[in-house]
């Protein structure tokens, strides 16, 4: 199943199958710019391939709520728990919230909703690339 952030679709970022993100690994979670991002990689047996989920908008680690989308420290030392973890499950709600499930445990939700000071959508992913 395709699925692209909710909502439309910004031109320069390629829809990323969802429930194809289960079986990658969190390979780095970081800031770029004004946004926090989570980069997987698919670990096919040939060349692997990498992504990276961009957020602007309210996420949450294992239910602890983040209101301040923009506190950069936070979402490095929350999302600190997700790095080198496996996909186990991945789909996008209803209210189109992206929901990330780990073997470890851990589960990242992003809002589908914008905020105040979203840009463009709540969450996207970019182009796959080969690593």
């Amino acid at each position: 199943m395709q699925v692209s952030a909710p909502r439309g679709f910004l031109g320069h970022h390629e829809p990323v199958d969802i429930s194809g993100l289960a079986g990658s690994f969190v390979v780095e979670i970081g800031i770029r710019q004004a946004w926090p991002f989570v980069g997987f990689c698919d670990n096919r047996p040939t060349r692997s391939r990498e992504t990276r989920l961009y957020i602007d908008a309210t996420w949450s680690i294992d239910a602890a709520v983040v209101d301040d989308v923009e506190d950069d420290e936070r979402w490095l030392l929350t999302a600190a728990r997700l790095n080198g973890a496996n996909v186990v499950g991945a789909y996008v709600g209803t209210d189109g919230a992206l929901n990330v499930e780990t073997d470890e445990g851990h589960t990242l939700v992003v809002s589908g909703e914008a905020t105040a000071s979203t840009v463009g959508e709540p969450w996207w992913f970019s182009h796959w690339l080969e690593s």
